[in-house]
Order: structure tokens, then C-alpha cells, then sequence
């Protein structure tokens, strides 16, 4: 074998040893858990009546909540400091004060709420699933919580700025970047751009997959999950849409399948694992809208069910919430650090037993230590194997 046969005899046992490794090596520490009741205690002083998600900037935390009554509600997000001093967070059962909070007259009825962050400005989308244009919209604010009054126009990206009869959910689409917004009854997904709200292109609907989107992730590499279910008691499942080009998605069928009601706060979130570990693969996470499933599902991209995130404890400093996740309706999201730490934040909004009914849970992803010392002594012995054959 001449020197360019063992270069790819080595190139290929690395790979091969790589996506060995990256099957099931993960650990989920389950640092911290708070209870954020107060804030949403469904009240004019509120910010809803359960929370529905959350963000991260690597210092600061942001939560938002939708209402469950019917009719105009407040709603809206609020911003939680002194939480994070970049090594550790406040301690489990802290009472999280907000330093401020955006509040809004939307619809109820448990119209959603979604909430991201991207490079300094949050965007945030209140009523979703109304179709009354007064009552839902999608806004911009910074990071101290104010309106960015210029964005589409006046602040507010409206249905009909927006072509649409309604929105469901939002995203950051990495391609662009912008802002995918998703419209139950239909793959197409709108696209804006995140400084000045004006659209930037949609994407071709998907022939023939299914229209009930309830929310979407993307990939780095622009693939879309996408979360539907199509109606009561009906087959859903979290949706492989692959990119080919910035507006156009190929149908790769189910990534995972399953049964639920015709329900909102339905989620998916995508967690670029392998930015933080080389060596193990990228995870997706969701939730299932039928009783008895309160718990986050954790699938590798492979397709492989790794674990199921509960929020049982105790935690890494030692609290035992009262008891694990007790509704269906979760939400998470996800922050590296610069120093490659990865954390995954789970929303829980109501369903629990006294004053822990909205929670926040930090887990930590760290790779096992066996898929550590399995990866060096595997990329040891394919870099001997080529010095030998010099």
C-alpha cells in the first residue's frame, strides 16, 4: 500500500472511530432548579399565566409566557440578572427577581408565546395561533427590554406585513441569518431579515409533507426539524426537512413519529452538541403533548433515543424539587460558552403542585469519560499506526 492508501485507510478508521463514539456518550448534569411562579401568576402584573420559553445571552436569562384565559391577556418576557458569574448560577431555589419585564395585551386562550435570542436583540412573538391582527405580533427588543420602534416599520412585524393569516412559531434560520417565522397549515416558512423586519425570501412549500407545522429548529448547516401533529389523536412527528439552497427544503420524511392532540406549546429544539465535543453527535429535543409524558425526549441526530430529561432530582448543589416535571407543556433552549461549556434550559409551564408550578431547569452536557479516553486512545493509536508506515 503506497502512502496515499494508508493516508486514507487512516482517514477513514479516524471517521469511522469518531462516529463510533459519538452514538451514545453523553452525560445531562442536572445543576440548578428554580421556580418562576411569581412572574407568571397570570395577573396584570404577570407576564402570563405559564411560562413558554426561555433564552440565554451567557449572562443574563429571559423567559416569556402565554396565557391560558381567553380574551386579551398580559403577557410578555422579563429579563433575570446576577444569575450567572460565568462559572456558576445562583443556587437551586433562588427566587429569581426580574430587573425588568415587557408587558403586553394579547390573545389568551393559550395562544403561544416564543422567545429567541440572537447577537444582542431578542425577538419575541405573543398571540401566536390568532388570527385577529390586533392581538398577536412579532417585536424586537434589546437586551434592557426596549421596543426597537424601527423594525418592520413601527416595531411590530403584523399578519399583513407579514402575508400571513396567522403565526405559530419562530426561529433563527442560520442561513441569512433570519428570522423563520412558521404558519400552521403550511411548509412554507416566511423569512425576515433580523434588522430591519422586511422579508428576505420564503422558502418553496415541501410537496406532499404535512401543513400542521407547531415549531421548527434548524441545523447549523440549515436542515430544518419540524415539529406538526395532525389533530386530535392523530399521527405527528418531528419532521427532516434538508436544505438545498436558502428557499428551498426536500422532504426526508419523519425523524421521529408519534401521536398527539391538535395541541400548541408543542416544541422542538435543535443542540449543536459537536460546537462544544468533536467527538459526539448533535442532539434533538421535543416535547409530547399526550398525559403522562412529562418529560423532554432527547434523540441524537442519528435517530437514537439517548435519555429523557425529567427533573427529578437532586441537583448538582444538592436540592430536590418537590417532584419531576408534571405537565406535557415544555419548552428549552441551549448556550455554549466561550470556554465550550454546553447548557440546556427546560421551561415547564404549569401542572405542578404549589408554588413550583412554572420551573426553570439548567442541565449541563458534558461526554462521558469512557467516550473521552475511548477517543484518545483510538486517535493515539490511528496517529501511530501512520508515523509507522513514514
Amino acid at each position: 500500500m503506497d502512502m496515499r492508501g494508508w493516508r486514507s485507510f487512516w482517514a477513514i478508521g479516524l471517521t469511522a472511530s469518531v462516529v463510533a463514539l459519538a452514538s451514545a456518550q453523553y452525560q445531562f448534569v442536572h445543576l440548578r432548579s428554580y421556580t418562576l411562579a411569581d412572574l407568571f401568576d397570570g395577573t396584570a402584573n404577570g407576564i402570563g399565566s405559564n411560562i413558554g420559553d426561555v433564552a440565554f445571552d451567557g449572562t443574563n436569562l429571559y423567559v416569556a409566557g402565554y396565557h391560558t384565559s381567553s380574551g386579551l391577556q398580559t403577557v410578555g418576557m422579563a429579563r433575570i440578572s446576577n444569575f450567572f458569574d460565568g462559572t456558576n448560577f445562583v443556587a437551586s431555589n433562588t427566587t429569581l427577581t426580574a430587573d425588568w419585564k415587557v408587558q403586553l395585551s394579547q390573545d389568551g386562550g393559550s395562544r403561544d408565546t416564543r422567545l429567541v435570542y440572537y447577537n444582542g436583540s431578542l425577538y419575541l412573538g405573543t398571540g401566536l395561533g390568532s388570527g385577529n391582527a390586533t392581538n398577536t405580533g412579532i417585536r424586537k427588543y434589546d437586551t434592557n427590554g426596549n421596543l426597537d420602534s424601527s423594525w418592520a416599520g413601527d416595531g411590530v412585524l403584523s399578519l399583513t406585513e407579514a402575508g400571513v393569516s396567522r403565526y405559530d412559531t419562530l426561529e433563527i434560520d442560520p442561513q441569512g441569518p433570519a428570522l423563520a417565522v412558521g404558519v400552521f397549515g403550511s411548509t412554507i416558512i416566511r423569512r425576515f431579515d433580523l434588522g430591519t423586519g422586511t422579508n428576505v425570501g420564503n422558502t418553496s412549500p415541501v410537496s406532499g409533507a404535512p401543513t400542521a407545522v407547531r415549531d421548527i429548529t434548524f441545523a447549523p448547516n440549515g436542515n430544518m426539524y419540524y415539529k406538526w401533529n395532525g389533530g386530535s389523536g392523530n399521527a405527528a412527528g418531528v419532521r427532516l426537512f434538508t436544505r438545498q439552497d436558502i428557499t428551498t427544503f426536500s422532504d426526508a420524511g419523519n425523524f421521529v413519529s408519534l401521536t398527539e392532540g391538535a395541541l400548541q406549546q408543542s416544541t422542538v429544539t435543535y443542540v449543536p452538541v459537536s460546537q462544544a465535543y468533536g467527538h459526539l453527535a448533535d442532539l434533538v429535543l421535543y416535547n409530547q403533548r399526550v398525559s403522562g409524558t412529562n418529560q423532554l425526549f432527547v434523540y441524537d441526530v442519528n435517530g437514537n433515543l439517548i435519555t429523557t430529561l425529567t427533573g427529578v432530582g437532586p441537583t448538582a448543589d444538592g436540592f430536590t424539587p418537590p417532584s419531576g416535571y408534571a405537565n406535557t407543556l415544555l419548552n428549552s433552549s441551549y448556550f455554549i460558552t466561550s470556554s465550550g461549556r454546553l447548557f440546556i434550559f427546560v421551561v415547564q409551564g404549569g401542572g405542578a403542585t404549589g408554588t413550583y408550578i412554572d420551573r426553570l431547569d439548567i442541565y449541563e452536557v458534558v461526554p462521558e469519560p469512557a467516550s473521552l479516553m475511548a477517543l484518545g486512545a483510538g486517535l493515539a493509536g490511528l496517529l501511530g499506526l501512520r508515523r509507522r508506515k513514514r
